[in-house]
């Protein structure tokens, strides 16, 4: 009794620093974004990326890349959490789908773009391929983690459909992963070219309240059924004291 109640404290502390970092990332996220936006000179938010906070040419990058940074790694978390929670076959792919995307948000962090793209200037840079390596980079990477993002939220809402504890969170998971898939597509068209800051911004929303509610989930989850199974699988059942009778 005294190792089961020990091994369940120490899961429970587990589950708990796995998901406290994705609901806190998601928080710093959010602010990095406000701030730098509203500190940067000659940014409009309905027009221009984020990743321009981040810029080689930005006034105060380190705020983006730290709030990039902080997210991606949270993600990561909630992945790694998800993981050891989700035990079934598709729940694994899901989760490790997840941990991929935060992954891809901790590059895009790292691989900043030379300037900020809503500037003509660097549009001519980049017509002309007067770019480094990392700005490219930072294109490829950002757009890989967008479908990624998307395709994750898909599979954790057919992850969790055998997990009770989790079912109802299906819905939601399977209306963000659409919405980040479909809002990416029409960012990445020409339709709406004035508004793709408003477009990429409603895409972090959406990730960004996805992932704290799974991290909180995660976080308040009673793991107690979990851990009946743990034990079941790794004590013995106890042998039967034999039966002395007397002739």
């Amino acid at each position: 009794m005294v190792a089961w109640l020990a091994e369940w404290s120490r899961r429970r502390k587990l589950f708990a620093w796995l998901a406290a970092p994705s609901i806190v990332g998601a928080l710093v996220f959010t602010t990095g974004w406000l701030v730098a936006g509203a500190i940067q000179d000659r940014y409009d938010p309905r027009s221009d990326y984020i990743s321009s906070l981040a810029a080689v040419d930005a006034a105060n990058p380190w705020i983006m890349i730290t709030a990039m940074v902080a997210f991606g790694v949270g993600v990561m978390s909630l992945g790694a959490g998800l993981f050891a929670v989700l035990e079934d076959r598709m729940g694994r792919i899901a989760s490790f789908a997840v941990l991929l995307s935060g992954l891809g948000v901790v590059v895009v962090g790292m691989m900043r773009h030379d300037c900020g793209v809503q500037l003509p200037s660097c549009s001519v840079r980049v017509s002309m391929g007067e770019v480094s390596g990392y700005h490219a980079v930072h294109d490829v990477a950002a757009g890989l983690t967008f479908v990624l993002a998307g395709i994750a939220q898909l599979l954790i809402s057919r992850g969790v459909r055998r997990h009770d504890a989790w079912r109802y969170l299906r819905l939601p998971s399977s209306i963000s992963g659409v919405l980040t898939l479909v809002l990416f597509t029409l960012m990445t068209s020409d339709l709406l070219p004035e508004w793709v800051g408003v477009i990429q911004r409603t895409i972090a929303i959406v990730a960004s309240i996805w992932v704290s509610a799974l991290g909180v989930h995660l976080f308040r989850l009673d793991i107690r059924g979990h851990q009946l199974s743990w034990l079941a699988r790794r004590v013995p059942a106890e042998t039967p004291a034999p039966v002395l009778t007397s002739r």
